[in-house]
């Protein structure tokens, strides 16, 4: 197994299709949107996190794909002991949203999220702004993130690696979040 410090992203350039692209948000848009949340506590805080949110049922064809590309990274590079997904989020990033630097875990929570999985379902030369970015291990430097810009692309890191989602200044950015969680890290 690889140590996150030095392999802190998976990733799957491209790997969607723009067909399956397409698939996830026409069914996407038409799933219950929600203003989205922070924290355990579903707080509504907009100078922090400024977007919309549906989910995707488990069990459905989303999450068994998202599941496949999930396990398989996991695998291969850090081994983590995962007993739990959640629903996958469908998140809809709208000019001036934006998501600010923030961690997927939270010690405070009853579950423990080791993997966040993000796919980039929009075209890149649809949308300007929207940026997603992620800090090393350290917190001290960017991830260099230029192969998941592409559309279709995976990429799979541990929750409690700081990220962000910089806001929209021009036309719509849809991704596809899910949290892999386990016991504690001993």
């Amino acid at each position: 197994m690889r140590q996150v410090e030095r392999t802190p992203l998976g990733v799957w350039a491209g790997e969607l299709s723009s067909e399956v692209c397409d698939r996830i948000i026409e069914e996407g848009k038409v799933l219950a949107q929600q203003i989205a949340t922070i924290n355990k506590d579903n707080n509504i805080d907009s100078k922090f996190r400024d977007g919309k949110v549906a989910w995707f049922n488990k069990g459905s064809w989303v999450d068994r794909l998202l599941s496949y590309y999930a396990n398989e990274t996991n695998n291969k590079e850090w081994g983590f002991n995962l007993n739990n997904r959640e629903q996958p989020q469908f998140t809809t990033y709208n000019e001036n949203d934006f998501y600010t630097w923030h961690r997927d875990s939270d010690i405070e929570s009853d579950i423990q999220r080791k993997l966040s999985v993000t796919v980039q379902l929009s075209d890149i030369n649809t949308y300007s702004g929207g940026d997603f970015k992620l800090k090393t291990c350290w917190g001290n430097k960017d991830v260099d993130l230029s192969t998941v810009k592409k559309r279709g692309s995976i990429f799979i890191f541990p929750s409690f690696l700081l990220h962000e989602v910089t806001p929209v200044s021009q036309g719509t950015r849809y991704s596809l979040v899910q949290w892999y969680s386990g016991p504690p890290f001993t």
